[in-house]
């Protein structure tokens, strides 16, 4: 039996990077961006995962409240 699960499209951490191809590309802001160094140039570049709008992710264990938690401090930082 399939398991349903939310995809990153749904999360409120996710954004979709208009810029990426394909175009269903986007970005996880769960947590801090990662550091990255370039093996050819050395450059340190600061980056969120990059994944597909119908990836998932191991934080989503059935339990909406967190996610519903930081949607509702989203939307009071919005007014």
């Amino acid at each position: 039996m399939k398991k349903l699960r939310p995809t990153c499209s749904h999360c409120i951490y996710w954004t979709e990077d208009h810029t990426a191809d394909p175009a269903t590309a986007g970005h996880c802001h769960r947590y801090p961006p990662g550091i990255y160094i370039n093996p050819q140039s050395g450059v340190v570049v600061q980056k969120f995962p990059t994944t597909d709008h119908h990836h998932w992710c191991g934080e989503w264990n059935g339990d909406d409240t967190r996610l519903v938690q930081a949607l509702h401090m989203q939307l009071e930082q919005s007014i």
